[in-house]
């Protein structure tokens, strides 16, 4: 408000009704960001005026308040003119905010009975900011209407449970707020990544009506990036910058290590948190339609609330009557980036889009079909014509099936995958295999889903590898509770064939002795011979004949 050094907001009406509550320091403290000190004060107004209910709280007025809290110092004196501080307020809460010079001027030419004084500017200028802090009126005051918006990422993720697996997917709340009004804007998404990110601002623009002059987000990778690392400076993602542009608006994004720059939406971050995100905590959300059901629910009863700023109006009072005609005009298209991608259907009905799988109608396996993503929404496009519609996944190498594309009671289903396929595949193997697919499949609530198991398990068996495959799921399927799955039946197999490598290739020596070692026939006895010279092999010598004479 021109005012420096006002940065303290507290709103004491607040805390006294909290503390008739019940509500403890610590709680008091995380909702309204007050020191304990401050709520200690408000504990001994309660008790000094014997405020007992809600009722006798809200009853008090803005003067009542600033008598119970002040410091000491009177807001008028008989003896001082007294300052229309609604008038000051008002003035400074307009379009032109004139300066508190001018408005002290004006306070001057007010006319004086005899023996009253004028206030002088400086304690003029404080019992402005005295009101200004009392009704936490400092926001309104140094933002002008319909020019800023803060947004960021609640730091507290929601979650989406599935009604059959019980398995737990995390859901991040985008917030935004309106540091003029205090208008509060929530929505969850299943991730943090561009299109979110881009689809909440759209929501966030048609929640308001318009859209602000500049926009102020946290330095988030998402928004903005570190030019270098040498400086602080960050620089807006060109594709959000696009989306910006396209709404007549820009960010600029908060500069690192200066908190007052995204003060607002940090404060509306905790009102969600706890108004919000905790709130709800102990409900179960199925489906992300459902959730942000919810939310926009709470997000209205935190906008309608009275009193805000120690007035007896509420944040969509402020917003309604005083900023949303300042917004710019919304674009006559709504934005819709598109990525195309292209992908085969594969013999289980399913294209794959980076790791997750998504459904077609199954007369479509075989075909290479067109794939365009908008926003958080994926469509399947054959001849140009939309065949499968899906929200985006989340969950890597998981699935996301309409249980409508799947084959009902064909008779014909060449091409396909089907479980009959699947366990006739298994039986050229062995029983014990086709006990382990049956199981793997009984195990999903969409069979299809399993179908890429059943393949990955049966290519174990392949290369002579049947034997061993075989004897894996005989001891995986002995276990009745065991969970059938390609990694099970892969760790099975190596240890089966660890165990086979192990085992000693030769007879052990003592079996030897119980057959006799064959006799290998011999020729003429060559007992006590030695090896002669060359004379010895002459003709001569092989002929001559014994003479038996003695020498």
């Amino acid at each position: 408000m021109g005012v420096k050094g006002v940065t303290i907001v507290t709103d004491y009406r607040q805390i006294m009704k909290l503390l008739l509550k019940e509500q403890s320091y610590r709680q008091i403290a995380a909702v309204l960001g007050c020191a304990p000190r401050t709520i200690s004060k408000a504990r001994r107004v309660l008790e000094d005026e014997h405020l007992v209910t809600v009722e006798q709280v809200d009853a008090l007025t803005a003067e009542d308040i600033d008598r119970l809290f002040s410091d000491g110092r009177k807001s008028g004196s008989s003896e001082f003119v007294p300052v229309e501080i609604g008038m000051i307020t008002a003035a400074r809460l307009g379009r032109k905010k004139p300066p508190l010079k001018v408005l002290w001027a004006k306070y001057l030419q007010t006319p004086a009975p005899a023996g009253v004084r004028h206030y002088g500017y400086e304690r003029f200028c404080q019992l402005v900011a005295e009101h200004v802090r009392m009704n936490d009126l400092t926001a309104p005051i140094a933002h002008s209407p319909g020019h800023t918006l803060q947004v960021d990422w609640a730091g507290t993720p929601m979650r989406l449970t599935d009604p059959i697996t019980r398995q737990h997917t995390k859901v991040s709340v985008f917030v935004a707020t309106l540091p003029y009004s205090g208008l509060v804007f929530a929505y969850g998404t299943l991730d943090e990544k561009m299109p979110a990110w881009l689809e909440c601002h759209r929501r966030v623009f048609e929640f308001l009506g318009g859209v602000p002059l500049i926009v102020v987000p946290d330095n988030a990778s998402t928004a903005s990036n570190q030019i270098s690392s040498s400086s602080r400076a960050r620089e807006v993602n060109p594709a959000y910058a696009e989306f910006l542009e396209y709404h007549q608006t820009a960010a600029v994004p908060a500069r690192a290590y200066r908190p007052r720059d995204k003060g607002n939406v940090e404060a509306g971050v905790k009102v969600v948190t706890n108004w919000v995100i905790h709130f709800l905590e102990g409900r179960v959300f199925v489906t992300l339609d459902d959730l942000n059901a919810a939310i926009a629910e709470q997000v209205e009863v935190i906008n309608s609330r009275v009193p805000f700023r120690g007035e007896s109006r509420s944040r969509r009072d402020w917003f309604e009557e005083l900023e949303r005609a300042e917004l710019l005009d919304l674009p006559e298209h709504r934005w819709e980036p598109v990525v195309w991608r292209k992908a085969k259907v594969h013999r289980d009905w399913h294209i794959q889009i980076d790791t997750i799988k998504y459904s077609v109608p199954y007369e479509f396996a075989g075909l290479t079909v067109d794939v365009r993503i908008i926003g958080t929404q994926l469509e399947v496009l054959a001849a140009a014509e939309v065949i499968a519609m899906h929200q985006l996944g989340v969950r890597k190498n998981g699935y996301v099936t309409n249980p409508e594309h799947a084959p009902a009671h064909l008779t014909d289903t060449t091409g396909l995958w089907t479980r009959a396929y699947f366990t006739r595949q298994a039986a050229k193997v062995g029983p014990s295999t086709v006990v382990a697919i049956e199981r793997l499949l009984d195990g999903r609530k969409i069979e299809a889903q399993g179908f890429r198991s059943c393949m990955n398990i049966l290519d174990l068996g392949k290369s002579g590898n049947r034997m061993l495959l075989e004897q894996a799921c005989t001891r995986l399927i002995t276990d009745e509770y065991r969970q059938i799955t390609y990694t099970a039946v892969k760790h099975a197999l190596t240890a089966v064939r660890a165990e086979q490598d192990e085992r000693p290739r030769s007879t052990p020596a003592a079996d030897r002795t119980s057959t006799p070692a064959p006799v290998r026939p011999t020729g003429r006895d060559t007992s006590g011979a030695y090896l002669a010279g060359a004379e010895a092999f002459s003709l001569d010598a092989l002929t001559r004949k014994e003479t038996g004479d003695a020498s």
